[in-house]
């Protein structure tokens, strides 16, 4: 059996990240200069946006991975943080989170001094204090152990933090904050006004914070007009779908990471190039089947479809008939009707009007469909308008 190093289950391994040079060139460079001028350039923000598959969490991994392998000694503390929706319940629950990864689940270039794991232990007993509460249907909550708790003061506890690191010498502080939209989801707008308050004013204390967001790109429109000042702290990237060369270098970087003997030909990368569209989680998707269904001791490959010409089934499996099921009978037969329109775009008056703009929010909701502009949609990927035909073309026999 081909050793088979594709996983579209998860984050991409760092060594895999392909393409997106100009998002890490930018990171790079910040981080760069941050810490070679000793914070004289301030650190910039990032919003890491794009729809579902396009490789959010994997940027995140890789910029965590430059940050370890890249940064030419400088002193660098990092965390990781994936948000939940229990997580952004309300503003006590997010910073409490965001502070309890932090001191848990952190990374740095340099071995801590003891006064800093002294700190860190102290400020987790203290949050430590904090519980959930609720568990089971309804989502869990953080709440105060004790009635006269007082609340996470968030800028204080880093702004602290930051004090000790630079004592210790230390450059700079990286936050990631995975699922942002989680907020927005729980009607929590002012918590990312929190956020804003307690970014800015750590700035002006000049404790050197880069904060990086994640979002689905359809809904940082939506955070903008929650919280507009919140957004212009941040510069913005959207990931799309790869050209031809990044989907290429998404192929063959495993296979040479690997020391994987395999020679794909131009025209298997351009058949699932075209068949893909050059969404990456779709293509690490077909490589995986690919790989597992050339025989052993195969050293090239020439074609593609001959080796999976039930590519459309296994995507189906694997991903659109669970993304179908989310629909209720209603919103399914608008994905019906959807596909037989005349472009990949549509307006809720093509599908029935005013009526069904309703539905067709709930389809956004649920990741099925993404908003391009006022009053104009698409299926979140055309290879689910695909598989809606054959399920069409299959209900009509």
């Amino acid at each position: 059996m081909i050793k088979n190093p594709y996983n579209p289950t998860g984050p991409a391994d760092p060594r895999y990240y392909a393409d997106r040079e100009e998002l890490l060139s930018l990171f790079r460079n910040n981080v760069n200069a941050v810490t070679v001028t000793k914070g004289v350039t301030k650190p910039i923000n990032l919003a890491v946006t794009g729809q579902w598959g396009m490789g959010k969490s994997s940027t995140l991994y890789k910029f965590k991975d430059i940050l370890e392998k890249e940064t030419d000694g400088a002193r660098i503390f990092s965390s990781y943080v994936s948000l939940t929706p229990s997580h952004c319940k309300n503003a006590d629950a997010f910073f409490a989170c965001i502070l309890e990864t932090v001191f848990r689940d952190y990374e740095s270039t340099v071995p801590l001094p003891n006064k800093l794991i002294q700190f860190i232990k102290d400020e987790s007993i203290r949050l430590n204090r904090w519980k959930l509460k609720r568990m089971g249907a309804s989502l869990p909550e953080f709440e105060r152990a004790e009635e006269d708790l007082n609340a996470v003061n968030f800028k204080n506890t880093l702004l602290q933090f930051w004090i000790k690191l630079k004592e210790s010498k230390f450059d700079m502080v990286v936050i990631m904050l995975d699922d942002i939209q989680y907020v927005l989801a729980q009607d929590n707008g002012e918590i990312l006004y929190d956020l804003r308050t307690d970014m800015q004013s750590l700035s002006m204390k000049g404790a050197l914070f880069t904060f990086v967001i994640c979002t689905p790109e359809s809904l940082f429109p939506q955070m903008r007009t929650v919280a507009e000042p919140f957004t212009r702290l941040f510069t913005r990237f959207e990931l799309k779908s790869f050209y031809i060369d990044g989907t290429t270098e998404q192929i063959q970087k495993p296979l040479d990471v690997e020391k994987i003997p395999l020679k794909l030909s131009k025209s298997v990368i351009k058949e699932i190039h075209d068949i893909t569209g050059g969404h990456p989680y779709f293509i690490s998707l077909a490589m995986k089947h690919f790989i597992d269904k050339i025989p052993e001791g195969t050293g090239s490959a020439s074609k593609f479809a001959t080796v999976c010409p039930d590519i459309m089934d296994y995507f189906a499996e694997a991903k659109f008939n669970a993304d179908f099921e989310k629909a209720t009978d209603t919103e399914k037969e608008i994905l019906l009707k959807i596909v037989t329109l005349r472009g990949p775009e549509f307006s809720p008056k093509e599908i029935g009007g005013r009526a069904k703009i309703t539905y067709v929010e709930r389809l956004v909701a649920k990741g099925l469909i993404t908003k391009i502009d006022r009053g104009k949609y698409t299926l979140y990927t055309q290879l689910f308008a695909e598989y809606l035909r054959m399920k069409a073309a299959g209900a009509a026999r």
